[in-house]
This record gives C-alpha cells, structure tokens and sequence, in this order.
C-alpha cells in the first residue's frame, strides 16, 4: 500500500490485520466460592443449588468436584465482561473455549449479552490450563456432542479441535509451547476474513497465550505467579498494527496500578481489561486464584475423556 493511500484512507487493510483477539479468564468457580460441600448439596437437592443455575446431565456426579460450574456471580460477571467488550466495540465474530465446563459457561454468557448467540463454540482443549498443575491426574470434561445436543449451548459439533487432548504430564514449558502453536493456528485459520475472536479460557491463558502472538520469551518459572494475577474474568484485547505488523495488547482506561489499589495483590505485567472494576474488587480478596493454587495438589483423582 502506498504512503498517500496509507495516510488518506484510501484502501482498507487487509482481511488479517483486521483481526482482534480476546483472552479472558472463566467467571466465578463453584467449588471456591460455595465451599468443600457444595456438590453435597446438589445431590441432596436433586441438582440443584441456590448458587449455581445450571448443571448440565453427566453419568458420574463426582466429575463436577473437578470440573465445576460458574456460580450465579460468575455468570453475571461473564455477561458483565461481554457487555463491556461491546461497549468496547468488540462484538465476538468467532468463539474458541477450554473444554473445561466454566470457561464453556463464560463464552456461552458473553456472546449471551452481546446477543450474539448466532456465534458458534468451538470446543478446544489446546486452551486448556497446564496440566502438571494437577499433579498429572487425569481430566474428564463434558463430551462436545453432549453440549451441541443442550439447548443452554450453541456449541459446534463438526469443529476439528487443534488439539485432540493435552499430554497430561506437560509442564509448564510444554505448556507456553503448546499456546503459541494454538494461538498460531487458530490467526491463520481466520486470516482471510479478520473479525474479533474469543479465547475463553483460564487464569495462565492471558500469560501464555499473549506472549507467544508477541512472540516473546516463556517464562514457565513464572506461570503459576502471573495467573495469580488475574481475576474472574479479567480478559486481554489484542490487536495487529496495520502499519508494523506487529500485535498490540490495549490497555484499559485505568492502569491496573489503580485497578488492585488497596488489594494485596500485584500487578500483571499484561494489561488487562475488567467489566466493572468495583464488582472484581468486593469479589477479589477472598475468591482468588490463589486458593486454587492448593485446590490443584488437594484434588487429584480424575477420570478421562479424550476428545478425539
């Protein structure tokens, strides 16, 4: 493109410097803010809680011990979030989600609120958290074909996942290794048509999957301590400059010094984006993902479904 077209708007970019990414993390998680015993009560309430809305049919119960729900919080904190990209000026055009049933959850709210239901959701266990942060158990999700068949999900039942199923025994190298091939993929996939894509995912996904479209260092040593850092729902907005190339992270209109002012936390070295800064910061200091660093080495007793 010349420089007079370039400076006077005279031809649009092309398909693929018109590509926007989302990272976001899941909403609110059952297990940590209901308490040890909140799968107890559903079973003695004939499936349901007062602070969960919907549990989808699985064969064994237990499974939800670890793959949990969103609470009722973390679906208005999804919708919140998908209400605010639009404000944003981020309507969701392709949606990619963890196979973990609260990142399902927190795609599902936020095309939701953005009335975008149209949008399909591609299940892809390539957006799944590391996995040595379950002490190599194994994983059982929802099958894909359970959730196409559900009316609450428009989920995609003739999508090819990039990853068929997660080396259970990855570390965290393998795991920044595996988010770059992921996020590679899936901008080549869309480059010919641009649009704003959707990777709901979890609380390492912004760390791993931003570095590796920056195309900067790994940082394994560090993973566990940049996830600690973001909060439900917290989400990251990428873009490709058309001029360099190059892709940009969006910082929010207040600096995330702000953002955790009076929060004993630390910042993310990632800019990241809130719904609505005052519900995050009441909900913050006692449903951290810093629980769920012991929640991993508590929990290991897993079943597994590849998806295949």
């Amino acid at each position: 493109m010349s420089f007079f077209k370039q400076l006077f708007g005279l031809s649009s970019a092309p398909a693929e410097d018109n590509i926007r990414v989302i990272i976001t993390r899941h909403g609110e998680r059952a297990d940590l803010a209901l308490g040890p015993r909140w799968l107890s009560r559903v079973r003695r309430n004939g499936a349901h809680h007062s602070g969960v809305s919907y549990l989808i049919p699985r064969s064994d119960s237990q499974e939800w011990n670890f793959d949990p729900p969103l609470t009722i919080d973390g679906e208005r904190q999804s919708s919140a979030a998908g209400r605010k990209l639009l404000q944003l000026g981020y309507p969701i055009d392709y949606c990619y989600t963890s196979p973990a049933y609260r990142s399902i959850q927190t795609a599902n709210k936020i095309l939701e609120s953005q009335g975008r239901r149209a949008v399909q959701i591609n299940i892809e266990p390539g957006l799944f958290e590391c996995p040595s942060w379950y002490a190599s158990a194994s994983l059982s999700f929802v099958p894909p074909d359970n959730l196409a068949m559900d009316r609450h999900f428009n989920v995609n039942p003739y999508y090819t996942p990039i990853y068929d199923e997660v080396d259970l025994t990855e570390n965290e190298s393998k795991y920044y290794e595996r988010s770059r091939r992921l996020i590679d993929s899936i901008i080549k996939t869309h480059k010919n048509q641009g649009g704003t894509i959707l990777l709901s995912g979890h609380a390492g996904s912004i760390e791993a999957l931003t570095r590796g479209m920056l195309r900067r260092r790994a940082r394994p040593e560090r993973l566990m301590y940049e996830a600690e850092k973001v909060n439900y729902c917290n989400f990251a907005i990428l873009e490709r400059d058309a001029y360099t190339r190059q892709w940009v992270v969006h910082s929010p209109p207040q600096s995330n010094e702000d953002y955790y002012i009076g929060q004993n936390h630390i910042r993310s070295t990632i800019p990241l984006h809130s719904a609505t800064s005052q519900y995050m910061l009441t909900n913050y200091s006692n449903r951290s993902s810093v629980s769920l660093k012991n929640h991993f080495y508590e929990n290991r007793s897993f079943t597994h479904y590849p998806y295949k």
